[in-house]
């Protein structure tokens, strides 16, 4: 296992390595100034706010790469760097590449690379990553996100991607995923079996997930989704589950929908799933967006709840439309 010190020589060599990308020409395209304030708290245990605020440039391309760089500071500071850029690889055809990094000034970093291709019928991606610290040091919008298990820090891990379609009403998607720290390695996968116009344009759906933790604990559920198509508007999609974990069968819900209210567009995320060992059982996240000015106005809101406590978050963002003339 890495120790944390040689984790961030290597994601600093990583970014210095990257820097050159940035010196090049940046030609006038459009990109994205965003500003955002936001904060998290515990309710059950009474703590104060803990706020954050970050300034990014998210679209901006040198050469044929696309770059996101944000600073932020919520009592450290935080410098983000993201990476896209598509390529053409021997039989894989046409790749898209991805990378990222986060270096702290509290000591913490953490980075990913990842690619993602077609092979045949077969849609296939891969991420690797290494963390000095839980995913929540980082982003605190992750205690609402089910992305990646909770298992703090340092560590790596390896995700894979799959998905095919072995005849015109089914297509198959496998994503399995292996974690290291400390404490030893954790598994978790989930796969679902989608069936397309199932009802009329609407899709069902067979959802499978499992968890192993490190201290040999597991999770497992079994589920049917329902994707609900809808014609000019985005589709809303919610699943019933029955899982079984250490404190016995229990049953889950999972509900995505999106939907134009007016002049303000609305997303929103609910999971009860209390079977759950890898991320909070119990997740809200909405967030709303309007045209304000010559800009975007966004409100965020999220709450998570399990075994580790409660925390209830909220964020308010302005985006810009910027244009970076290069020379």
């Amino acid at each position: 296992m890495a120790t944390p010190r040689r984790l961030r020589r290597t994601l600093l060599g990583t970014l210095l390595a990257l820097l050159p990308l940035l010196a090049g020409p940046v030609p006038a395209l459009a990109q994205d100034l965003r500003l955002t304030l936001g904060g998290g708290a515990d309710p059950a245990a009474g703590s104060a706010l803990d706020g954050k605020a970050a300034v990014a440039i998210e679209g901006a391309r040198v050469g044929a790469t696309r770059v996101d760089l944000t600073l932020g500071y919520d009592g450290a500071a935080q410098l983000d760097l993201a990476l896209q850029a598509n390529d053409t690889f021997g039989p894989l055809g046409n790749v898209i590449g991805e990378g990222s990094l986060s270096i702290r000034t509290d000591g913490s970093a953490r980075g990913a690379l990842g690619a993602r291709g077609v092979l045949g019928p077969v849609a296939l991606g891969v991420r690797a990553l290494a963390f000095g610290a839980s995913a929540e040091r980082f982003d605190p919008w992750a205690a609402v996100s089910p992305s990646r298990p909770e298992l703090g820090g340092p560590g790596w891990g390896v995700a894979l991607d799959a998905s095919g379609r072995p005849s015109r009403a089914l297509i198959v998607e496998v994503r399995p995923q292996l974690y290291g720290v400390t404490a030893g390695t954790a598994w978790r996968a989930d796969a679902r079996l989608r069936w397309l116009r199932a009802i009329g344009p609407h899709e069902l759906s067979l959802r499978l997930a499992g968890y192993l933790a490190p201290t040999g604990r597991a999770d497992a559920a079994v589920g049917i989704g329902f994707t609900y198509r809808r014609r000019g508007a985005p589709d809303l999609d919610g699943a019933l589950y029955l899982g079984d974990s250490p404190a016995g069968l229990r049953p889950g819900i999972t509900l995505t929908l999106a939907q134009p209210l007016g002049p303000i567009d609305a997303s929103l995320d609910l999971a009860a799933e209390p079977y759950r060992l890898d991320v909070a059982p119990y997740r809200a996240h909405l967030e709303l967006s309007t045209a304000l000015g010559p800009g975007t106005a966004g409100l965020e809101a999220g709450a998570a709840a399990g075994t580790a406590g409660a925390k209830a978050l909220l964020g308010v963002s302005y985006a810009l439309p910027v244009s970076l003339d290069g020379p």
